[in-house]
């Protein structure tokens, strides 16, 4: 067994502990939202179903991930396998939507009924604990990417890898608002449930070009990051940059430091903007429409027959 392999299955036993950490560590806050219910046992059964679903997610995403791997290897040696893989190309982008659907479902009953005031800052469980708990989510993407990479033999930093993990790390700290705040919020709340699901969402975008069949031939065209970096500014930065100032301004609160991080996001796509738009103007300035070359002739269709003598005007 090569090392390459070796770290591979390492990645796999650590992601599978990490996320089965995590959602059962969760479930023990669920636990307490129904705890004094009859129907207690109901929703610790489903959270039960859906943690062992998403476990064979992984798992079949791993095993797909190495067919992968065995495919492009056997390509090299002139051994080709009969298949690439036996599940779909794109059962990265599942499972990441279904684990970040069912992350959210348990947050936002965890939050919504303020469980936090029921656990104390002492306890080893306390809110600090669950901060780290959801933030175990920005290790599980980076094994995840780390797999489809492995599998398909191409270089993870051709993508913004570090820069999802440190969004997701930030729609953390923004959920951080809800356990922190004093006051009532209202439904300011719900808007940053939303960006926060929309920010771990957004990451599909990395996974499903990674997962496509032709990345090593095809180049990331002009409108994928630069479209992405547009969704990211205005579907989450934005809005965090506002909750974050609405909290400081009207409630007082500690001003946090990611304030920084989302100016500095404008200027980073603003930024990006420059090389394509100097591109394109480049085009339209030098097009044959707008531009003649002197060095090449130029053709002249008239009615005159071939032994016809030319007549200058």
């Amino acid at each position: 067994m090569n090392k390459t392999r070796t770290i591979f299955i390492l990645d796999a036993g650590a992601l599978f502990t990490l996320q089965i950490l995590q959602f059962f560590s969760l479930d023990y806050y669920v636990m307490i939202v129904f705890q004094d219910t009859w129907y207690s046992r109901y929703p610790n059964t489903l959270f039960l179903v859906l943690n062992i679903v998403l476990t064979l997610l992984f798992y079949h995403t791993f095993l797909n991930c190495y067919r992968e791997y065995k495919y492009e290897r056997s390509k090299k040696t002139g051994d080709l396998v009969e298949c690439k893989a036996k599940y779909p190309v794109y059962l990265n982008c599942i499972t990441w939507a279904t684990y970040v659907t069912v992350l959210f479902s348990k947050i936002v009953m965890i939050f919504s009924n303020n469980v936090i005031s029921l656990v104390s800052n002492d306890d080893f469980m306390g809110p600090q604990m669950l901060k780290l708990l959801i933030g175990v989510s920005g290790i599980v993407f980076y094994l995840l990417i780390s797999a489809e990479c492995f599998g398909r033999q191409v270089d993870r930093d051709k993508w913004p890898t570090n820069a999802c993990i440190i969004e997701i790390f930030d729609s953390v700290e923004i959920l951080s608002i809800v356990i922190a705040s004093n006051v009532k919020i209202g439904y300011l709340e719900y808007l940053i449930y939303i960006t926060a699901f929309l920010n771990f969402m957004l990451p599909l975008w990395v996974l499903y070009n990674v997962s496509q069949p032709d990345v090593d031939t095809k180049p990331m065209g002009l409108p994928q990051p630069v479209c992405y970096n547009f969704m990211h500014l205005m579907l989450v930065q934005m809005p965090f940059l506002g909750i974050r100032m609405y909290m400081w301004i009207v409630f007082n609160q500690n001003a946090s430091v990611f304030i920084m991080k989302n100016l500095l996001h404008l200027l980073f796509f603003l930024h990006s903007l420059y090389p394509y738009i100097k591109e394109i103007s480049k085009k339209n300035q030098y097009s044959p429409e707008t531009c003649h070359d002197e060095d090449v002739p130029e053709i002249l269709l008239t009615n005159r027959k071939h032994d016809e003598p030319i007549e200058l005007l």
